[in-house]
């Protein structure tokens, strides 16, 4: 079969021993160049040594990279790397040649060791390698591409194969589900290894090549003892990882308590290290060291895992692989799921659609018109085949218990994940937990609120960081008071009733934005409210004055409020406080956001802002409310600084 598709010019007997050559040219050249390119920076310059060395080659390196490019060219085409009836069928291509440049890596350094005692090195080699698979992967995309437009030109049938790293990624879209996580799995072990590694190397090079930690004989050698507990270091990591199913697509990043996992199992790690020392009487460690190394591997790891997830996520929204979501159950809880999916676009929340009772559809015809119906639970299974569902979101709420059971049965043996949503808007993970009682599953929430020793330590922080912001902000007030008074007439501070906790009256202090006569304005401008529920919100509001504008864009005219923290009567994190006509327009559910001292910043001003709608804000706010914690309070002032500079739904 294979043979009939590789009928055509570029694979005909004749052109594949060409073919072949020019692919071993290529890797000859660019293993080369990655020696040169390795050993320059290396030795002629003072990236990695403040030590010059002199401008000749060390014949045993020359030797060593003749030997390596020799051993790489026959793993390679052990690999089949150099027939063009196999490089091209499939995206593990790439994958292939890593492979191969690492056994060879490895059986080069295997050698070295036992047979000439390994000298070498180790930033060199650390630099050959990452170029050795950079460059090949380079010139072998270029050969591909290239070829692929003779391939045209001469009228060739190129839909079956796939030239170049953009076409291979595409076709990884067709890739199951399981074959996606253990890739990415596997991605992030690599990640990890290489991450952990230079951690290490890091924190011994300070400690020990350095005197920043005080006086070292400064010597380029590393101790044994350092180098075994460093692979013993993280080979436990990656384990350890393993168990906390850090590797399981399902089970990291957002909501899953991602970052504190990371952190505890690097730091049980070190743990294991001391004691392991400790127990087979090696531990002689610096403890700088040690703590340099949990410093550097928490934020490399942290860092490096962060970005993947980023670019991992740009690169399958440009090529088209999203993970479709089905909510099972038409009502109110899956509108606000999709709502809520809709705002994370990005990270591959994409809602495909609703399934259902098909009598229930029917029986409600005109609300069920404002769903995407993929389907009936009837046929569930099929429905999710025809439509490549990855994830199931069953509303717990629309379903009794025998109900969801049976629904879960239908999607045995399919590869996607399954999610019941309990119904718990308000409450992260952090504060609830399963439990089993008798055989009964329930969920225990975590006591949180704003009394006893939390109100404290939240009273403590207002007033601490008020005070700081208002003696920083003094030169401000000045600026701003002078630019207002010479900008229009009226008064440089604004005045205005808001309620606060349990519906108490205060004055709160913002700089004019508006001109004096403002508040008579605002009937004739209602019919242009922009804004849903009780508040009034216009994006050209032409009661702003030209300083205003600039001082809303960026927030400024909220930095007097500061006074109102000092005062007690608002907090730096919660609730925006409302005015007196809002209220009044409150239902019961909405009335329970002044449960709590109001703020200047909340989670909804990092959220989108004015460009939310006042449901939204009022969710946000509960959920605010109901999980409130101080790690919470100091995320939110972080988030407020970069939602200010980039003015997201400020007007």
């Amino acid at each position: 079969m294979i043979k009939k598709k590789l009928s055509f010019y570029l694979f005909e007997r004749k052109h594949i021993f060409p073919y072949a050559f020019i692919l071993i040219v290529a890797d000859i050249f660019s293993l080369g160049a990655a020696a040169v390119l390795s050993y320059y920076l290396r030795f002629y310059t003072k990236i990695f040594s403040d030590i010059l060395f002199a401008n000749t080659i060390n014949k045993t390196y020359l030797a060593s990279v003749v030997i390596f490019i020799a051993c790489a060219l026959i793993i390679i085409a052990l690999f089949g790397l150099y027939r063009p009836n196999r490089i091209y069928l499939r995206p593990t291509y790439y994958f292939r040649i890593l492979i191969s440049i690492i056994v060879v890596s490895l059986l080069f350094v295997i050698f070295w060791i036992i047979f000439v005692d390994f000298l070498f090195s180790r930033i060199w080699f650390a630099l050959f390698f990452s170029f050795s698979v950079l460059f090949i992967v380079i010139l072998r995309g270029i050969i591909a591409i290239i070829s692929r437009e003779k391939l045209k030109e001469k009228k060739g049938d190129v839909s079956n194969f796939y030239f170049g790293i953009g076409e291979n990624l595409k076709i990884s879209k067709e890739f199951s589900r399981l074959k996606k996580k253990i890739a990415y799995g596997l991605f992030l072990v690599v990640n990890d290894v290489i991450f952990l590694g230079f951690s290490f190397y890091y924190a011994y090079y300070l400690r020990f090549y350095t005197r920043l930690f005080g006086e070292n004989e400064l010597s380029f050698t590393l101790d044994e003892s350092y180098v075994l507990y460093s692979i013993i270091f993280i080979l436990f990591a990656v384990f350890i990882f393993f168990i906390s199913k850090l590797y399981n697509w399902d089970n990291i990043y957002r909501g899953s308590n991602y970052a504190n996992r990371i952190i505890r199992s690097l730091v049980i790690n070190i743990v294991i290290i001391i004691l392991m020392g400790t127990l087979f009487n090696r531990y002689t460690f610096s403890r700088i060291w040690l703590l340099l190394l949990t410093a550097f591997s928490i934020i490399s790891v942290l860092i490096s895992r962060l970005l993947i997830e980023y670019f991992t996520q740009l690169v399958l929204n440009k090529i088209g692989i999203n993970g479709k979501t089905a909510i099972v159950g038409i009502g109110e809880n899956g509108k606000r799921i999709e709502d809520t999916f809709e705002r994370r676009s990005f990270w591959g929340y994409k809602i495909a659609g609703y399934i259902d009772h098909k009598d229930r559809i029917e029986k409600h015809n005109d609300y069920a018109k404002s769903f995407n119906i993929l389907g009936y639970t009837e046929n569930i299974k099929e429905v999710v085949l025809k439509n490549n569902i990855q994830r199931v979101i069953i509303s717990g709420l629309e379903y009794k218990y025998f109900e969801a059971l049976d629904i879960i049965e239908h999607l045995k043996g399919l590869d996607l994940s399954i999610m019941l949503f309990p119904g718990f808007f308000e409450f992260s993970i952090k504060r609830l937990a399963v439990r089993e009682i008798s055989g009964i599953p329930l969920m225990q929430v975590a006591n949180i609120g704003f009394f006893g020793i939390n109100l404290f330590l939240k009273n403590l922080i207002d007033y601490f960081l008020g005070t700081i912001f208002f003696i920083l902000f003094i030169p401000i007030y000045l600026i701003v008071g002078l630019f207002i008074k010479i900008d229009s007439k009226g008064p440089v501070f604004y005045k205005q009733k808001r309620y606060t906790k349990k519906c108490k009256e205060f004055y709160i202090y913002k700089f004019r934005t508006m001109y004096i006569d403002a508040d008579k304005r605002l009937e004739e401008l209602k019919a242009f409210n922009e804004a849903s529920g009780p508040l009034f919100k216009m994006k050209n509001d032409p009661r702003v004055t030209r300083v205003g504008r600039f001082l809303r864009k960026f927030s400024v005219d909220e930095l007097p409020q500061v006074l109102n923290v000092l005062r007690g009567e608002l907090s730096i994190v919660g609730p925006r406080p409302p005015i007196p006509a809002e209220v009044e327009e409150y239902s019961d559910w909405q009335l329970k956001r002044l449960d709590v001292k109001q703020g200047i910043t909340g989670l909804w001003q990092i959220s989108g802002r004015s460009d939310l709608n006042f449901e939204e804000m009022t969710r946000l706010d509960l959920y605010y409310i109901q999980n409130w914690s101080i790690g919470m309070d100091l995320i939110i002032i972080l988030k407020t600084i970069p939602a200010v500079i980039f003015r997201k739904g400020a007007y």
